[in-house]
């Protein structure tokens, strides 16, 4: 609460107390990841540190532990796992929360998001079931990793300036569009957008869409930031893991 809330500068402008929350949430993550492996072991600590993360940030976690996976013998399959339940969770807190504001919505994108709903559980099967790893790693030797956090921050500075240029070359030729850009960064911001459109019957038919559209781009962003941040085996296995919950959320747009 000491930081201004802005913005600051050119629009959208820089929020110096959201870059910082994001900052906190990162440094969180790889906090409660370390006292997570330390309490429960490699093996399990990393996917219930992940599973718990995805409740507060999904894309915090995939940073988080992608970054982990380069680390000299880092645990690939609990890394990966971690990954994939933060990144399962998604569909069913969008379902979920849109449902309580607008049970209208929720009935709309339920439909949508039921199959990466199950292929999310699907892949968090197939990669338990895989043979478990020696307990090489104790968890990072630097539980919080403050510069990376605020590196990572700065990048998605960047990332909201680039998305907001999107939006004004785009302007109003369709939601969907701008729900896919919104989704790259805040799938709850989308959520909320999407309460307000869906007053009427045909709005909550959009709002639905839109926001299966937007779990769509997350999942794809998080693709990318696990297989170009991550290493080894860890980029292999998450990458599929989301590649399965892509294909799933494609399946339910098309569809429905």
């Amino acid at each position: 609460p000491i930081l201004p809330a802005g913005p600051f500068g050119p629009a959208p402008g820089i929020r110096p107390q959201e870059l910082w929350a994001l900052v906190l949430i990162v440094s969180g993550i790889g906090f409660a990841g370390y006292v997570a492996v330390r309490w429960a072991g490699p093996e399990k600590g990393w996917g219930l540190a992940g599973l718990l993360g995805g409740l507060v940030s999904s894309t915090g976690v995939t940073l988080s532990f992608s970054r982990e996976s380069r680390t000299e013998r880092a645990p690939a399959r609990p890394l990966a796992v971690g990954v994939v339940a933060a990144c399962s969770i998604v569909p069913f807190r969008v379902a979920i929360l849109a449902t309580l504001l607008s049970p209208s919505i929720g009935r709309g994108v339920l439909p949508l998001l039921s199959r990466p709903m199950v292929a999310g559980l699907g892949a968090l099967l197939l990669l338990l079931r895989r043979p478990a790893e020696a307990a090489t790693s104790s968890g990072p030797g630097n539980p919080l990793r403050l510069s990376s956090a605020l590196l990572l921050a700065a990048g998605f500075q960047v990332v909201l300036f680039a998305v907001d240029a999107a939006r004004a070359a785009f302007g109003s030729q369709g939601l969907l569009a701008s729900s896919f850009l919104a989704g790259l960064l805040n799938v709850d911001a989308l959520i909320y957008s999407m309460y307000k459109l869906g007053a009427g019957s045909t709005g909550a038919f959009l709002a639905a869409r839109a926001l299966a559209v937007g779990v769509l781009a997350n999942t794809l962003l998080k693709f990318g930031l696990a297989v170009m941040l991550g290493g080894g085996a860890f980029r292999r296995l998450a990458g599929a893991g989301l590649v399965a919950l892509a294909l799933a959320s494609l399946a339910g747009l098309a569809l429905f």
